[in-house]
């Protein structure tokens, strides 16, 4: 029982709050339908006032029954009803009238009747609310105070007033063309008796309106109620006039006293709502309350205390950027998104929802700003539980917040590569096609920028998404493409050309298809549009990798894919090139090279222009715009070799020469690499005999990359057969960067990893370095050993990097975001002097020459005895096998599978002491090393215990400390002179330079054509060999005129 009557008396409650509203709403709507005047009869006025008080009585019993209250109060309502007995005393309806004929003055008729009319409706409302909450900043004016005080002083009129509606519609419609005379006078006369009235209706509306923001119940107001508010609202805004301004005054002043001052959750919510409601339908409200003192604070206030309505209106308020960021919203925001689906209060009548403005003011704070703040507030909204809210804020066929969330994603996938991934399984696809359809260019620009970030995926995922999209509307899709690749701007019209030839792909290549050549063509003409540097590099960029993959992280592989078709496979020649992960799942795609086929098919199809195009770009002065012509012009490489003889033959003619100028030594080894590939592809068949011609420069630079590549060792076999050419080596050697200080102490250790030059430093430090041509920049620095670095290796199994320290540890580093991070540290016994890995396994010397091999046992490593009857200087490790050289001066082949060992250089029988081995290295097929003196010969020659072939002795007495074998060259660093390089050929063992550190050399390491030094006083220096052999004629040309014009000179002076 006691349930039922909870429950009646709250369906009550709610009924009765409705009736005011609504009340207050019928009676504004009724004094908006104006009619001519009429004259009726005394008796039908008295008629009809009888009848209003008849009514009034029966619908206030009624009232107070359905309410249960009790006797007490009962009798006290029934006491107050004293105001039927006033009501004979009230002037009778004809004297009313005659006085109403009477007056001509407009103004005072006008105030009679629209205070009569809201006057009756109030007091239906029970106007007996809470107090009123005023602030100083929405106190109202003067002249409304003292409307207040009447309203107190003349308190017993508005009890008198009628609550018929029949009564009203009679007296209005005598009074109506009177009104509309009278709206044009803004200010009522002082003393009339309607200004009592009118200031009685304000006080009324304003305690009507406090009491629906302050009273007990208000806080579980229905969506219905608020929208009534906004009816009253509205209805009072097709009205002019000063008393209006002033009733819609009171509305805004009550919700914003509440906004600003209230404690409780549900009046602020509900104030917020009501006043959303009213911005929504009417925005230049909002010049209102800014005029009357809105903060933002109070709304950010409002939101961090849970009330996600809020955010609308601050949205809606629309304030700049900076002041978004100032109030810190952010977390609110994500808040508001990831409980979209929680959301308990049910906003569907509103144009906005909570969600969906926070949706809008993150699209604001992650593109507005500079990078570094962007970035801020986008590693807040990167992670997959606010993906997925955000995901779901946009509701069904609105365009601007599905706008707003692709500018977001696009942001959030070229911030964090994991979004990519998680954002393609995820995202409402069909939504997003919609947008290409659009007549909004910001929807049609933000949508090309979605999927052509999307796309930046491995390819046979790339693939997946195109088929999707296909699935959505094929042709449609196309034919919005099509018309966005002709009337876009140039930076978009790329971008749906992009879009629209990968889609064309999937359909069949039989058919010819004016999408793809007019995709093609825009691509194209962009390459050749020399004056628009920005359109030329993106659409190299896209022609680049059109055959290509990415990686989940959105960096392009199409590189990494070509370069591993030459035949790189040295964990040494790959750690040359930058930036690229060779154990990469995307370089395993089965369906890369069925793609690259097809793509290729349908360009190679325009013929000579897509090659004129390309040697364009190749000659562009813009460095990656020539790169990824060279990139394209690989890659169609791969299917042109397949294709018509003529097709090869026009294409060699026309790019060959062009292309050829990137196999010289200088450029990275990437490009080389790919420029080798190129002419492999360009010059099979019958232009094979294209070889011929290929400059002495050109092939020099062949022979050097021939210990890199298979491609360009057989180039060479080819060129050799059709023209044999006698080699003339270039020892130029120039310095080619010089860098460093002596902060860290000395350069103990050089390596290339991932790209970059790592140097490891006597006081324990790791730093990073790019190096562009001559320059090199510090990237990154760390200090995790606690004593000196002694050594660097590579370790494969997870693309590591491995250092050595006097601090008996082993560390391990990963590229981990473009930086470099330890990841592991291997405790040892003793200081690591040396360090090499096979596999899994890692090889070190201790400090007392013992050999260890670090074996993974129950996921920690420990050391084991290798070689335990030889003391070991040296090592190095190719083939599965571990050449060791010794303190004895002998080596030793150690078989990692079966640990056999071998003695391939014995122990010297000679009387002199022994000289330890310093370094050994292999060079092809070939093993030296180093002592006193320098032995090489085939490595099955070392273990048939054949005599060295080549032996170098550099200076009597002296010990060679380190030796580095390049090209044709041999480097050696002897302790007769620590701080000089001699330079030795390797073929004909005759030294034929020097090169000078400038100090004690501690660490040599050799990379593409460059030999690197690090000396004690910390700097590391490069130099490289001269690129042409030309040039390198002319320098020795110029270098023995000047030697024979000194010594003319001397001759001269002698005589």
């Amino acid at each position: 029982m006691q349930l039922e009557k909870t429950v009646d008396i709250s369906r009550q409650t709610n009924r009765s709050k409705c009736t005011k509203i609504k009340c207050l709403k019928d009676i504004l709507k009724e004094s908006q339908h104006d009619s001519s005047t009429s004259e009726d009869s005394a008796s039908d006025e008295e008629g009809v006032l009888q009848n209003s008080s008849e009514d009034t009585l029966t619908c206030l019993r009624t009232e107070r029954i359905d309410e249960e209250e009790s006797p007490a109060e009962a009798l006290n309502q029934y006491k107050s009803l004293s105001w039927i007995s006033q009501a004979s005393s009230y002037p009778n309806p004809e004297r009313t009238l005659s006085l109403l004929m009477q007056t001509k003055v407009k103004e005072t008729n006008a105030i009679e009747s629209i205070s009569r009319s809201f006057s009756t409706s109030f007091c239906d409302t029970d106007v007996s609310a809470l107090s009123l909450r005023k602030t100083d900043r929405y106190a109202p004016s003067n002249a409304y105070i003292e409307e207040e005080e009447k309203l107190q002083r003349h308190h017993s009129i508005s009890s008198i007033s009628m609550n018929n509606s029949q009564f009203m519609k009679h007296i209005r419609r005598r009074s109506s063309t009177r009104m509309k005379k009278s709206q044009s006078c803004r200010t009522p006369l002082p003393e009339a008796p309607e200004d009592n009235l009118f200031a009685e209706q304000n006080g009324l509306l304003e305690k009507l309106v406090s009491k629906l923001c302050f009273n007990d119940e208000f806080g579980s107001i229905d969506d219905d109620c608020t929208v009534e508010i906004k009816s009253i609202y509205d209805i009072l805004n097709t009205k002019s006039g000063l008393k209006y301004s002033l009733l819609k005054d009171i509305i805004l002043d009550q919700l914003l006293i509440a906004i600003s001052t209230s404690k409780e959750e549900r009046v602020v919510r509900t104030s917020v709502a009501i006043l959303s409601t009213i911005i929504t339908a009417n925005r230049s409200v909002v010049d209102d309350i800014k005029r009357k003192g809105l903060q933002l604070h109070d709304l950010a206030t409002a939101l961090k205390r849970n009330v996600h309505e809020a955010v609308i209106l601050i949205y809606l308020i629309n304030p700049s950027p900076a002041e978004i960021k100032t109030l810190e919203l952010l977390p609110c925001l994500v808040e508001v998104v990831c409980t979209s689906k929680s959301y308990k209060v049910d906003f569907t009548s509103l144009l906005l929802t909570p969600p969906a403005a926070s949706l809008m003011i993150i699209e604001v704070l992650v593109t507005a700003f500079d990078y570094e703040t962007n970035s801020m507030h986008l590693a807040a909204i990167s992670s997959p539980r606010v993906l997925s809210g955000l995901l779901q804020v946009p509701r069904k066929d609105n365009l601007d917040e599905f706008i707003s969330l692709a500018a977001i994603l696009v942001k959030c996938m070229r911030f964090d590569a994991k979004c990519r991934k998680y954002l393609s399984e995820f995202s409402p696809l069909s939504a997003f096609v919609s947008l290409l359809w659009s007549n909004q260019k910001r929807a049609t620009t933000i949508a090309l920028e979605f999927f052509n970030e999307l796309h930046r995926m491995p390819r046979s995922s790339s693939i997946g998404l195109l088929e999707q999209i296909q699935k959505q509307g094929r042709m449609n899709n196309m034919c919005a493409l099509f018309l966005l690749t002709q009337n876009s701007e140039p930076e978009y019209k790329l971008l749906a050309a992009n879009l629209l030839l990968q889609l064309e792909v999937l359909e069949d290549a039989s058919v010819k298809c004016i999408y793809r050549e007019e995709a093609a063509e825009a691509i194209l003409d962009s390459l050749r549009c020399e004056e628009s540097p920005a359109t030329q590099a993106l659409s190299s960029f896209i022609l680049a990798n059109l055959g290509g993959t990415y990686s989940w992280t959105g960096e392009p592989y199409t590189v990494a894919w070509l370069v591993k078709k030459t035949g790189l496979t040295s964990a040494h020649h790959r750690n040359l090139i930058k930036n690229y992960d060779f154990l990469d799942q995307c370089l395993q795609d089965a369906g890369l090279d069925l793609w690259c086929s097809k793509i290729a098919q349908r360009i190679l199809h325009l013929g000579a222009p897509l090659f004129h195009a390309l040697e364009k770009g190749l000659r562009s002065k813009i460095k990656r715009v020539s790169r990824d012509c060279l990139i394209a012009a690989a890659w169609l490489g791969c299917e042109l070799v397949k294709g018509p003889d003529e097709l090869r033959h026009a294409a060699a003619e026309i790019l060959l020469q062009t292309i050829e100028e990137n196999v010289h030594p200088g450029l990275e080894l990437e490009e080389r690499l790919l420029a080798c590939l190129c002419i492999y592809n360009y010059t099979s068949g019958r232009g094979m005999r294209k070889i011929v011609n290929l400059s002495e420069g050109v092939r020099e630079s062949l022979r050097r990359l021939s210990n890199v590549t298979w491609m360009a060792e057989e180039l060479l076999k080819v060129a050799d057969y059709f023209q044999p050419n006698k080699w003339r080596i270039s020892c130029i050697h120039s310095l080619m960067m010089e860098v460093g200080n002596k902060s860290n102490g000395a350069v103990t250790a050089l390596i290339f990893y991932k790209g970059q030059l790592c140097s490891g430093y006597a006081d324990g430090s790791v730093k990073v370095w790019d190096i562009k041509g001559q320059t090199a920049t510090l990237v990154q620095e760390m200090k995790e050993h606690r004593k000196a670095i002694t050594c660097f290796s590579l370790y494969e199994p997870g693309n590591c990097l491995l250092s050595g320290s006097a601090d008996k540890t082993i560390k391990m580093w990963q590229m981990l975001q473009r930086n470099v991070e330890c990841i592991e540290v291997i405790p040892m016994k003793e200081s690591v002097r040396r360090l090499d890995s096979w596999g899994e396994l890692i090889f070190a010397i201790t400090q007392s020459h013992r050999l260890m091999v670090a074996i993974e046992v129950d996921a920690s490593r420990k050391g084991k005895d290798t070689l335990k009857n030889k003391r070991v200087k040296c090592i190095t490790v190719a083939q599965g096998k571990v050449y060791a050289g010794c303190t004895d001066s002998s080596i030793q082949d150690y078989t990692i599978t079966n640990s056999r060992q071998q003695e391939i250089k014995a122990t010297s029988k000679s009387w002199m002491p022994n000289k330890p081995i310093n370094s050994v290295a292999i060079y092809k097929d070939w093993l030296y090393s180093a002592s006193s003196v320098v032995e090489g010969s085939k490595m099955k020659d070392w273990r048939r215990g054949i005599k060295p072939k080549i032996a170098i002795l550099p200076e009597k007495g002296a010990n060679i400390l380190a030796m580095e074998v390049v090209e044709d060259f041999i480097y050696l660093n002897c302790s007769s002179s620590m701080s000089s390089l001699q330079i030795w050929l390797r073929g004909t063992q005759h030294k034929v330079g020097r090169l000078s550190a400038g100090s004690k050399i501690t660490s040599l390491v050799s990379a593409n054509d460059m030999i690197i030094c690090g000396t004690e006083k910390g700097l590391i220096k490069a130099h490289e060999t001269c690129a042409d052999a030309a040039t390198a004629v002319l320098l020795i040309f110029l270098q023995n005129s000047v030697k024979f014009c000194v010594d003319i000179s001397s001759y001269l002076f002698a005589k």
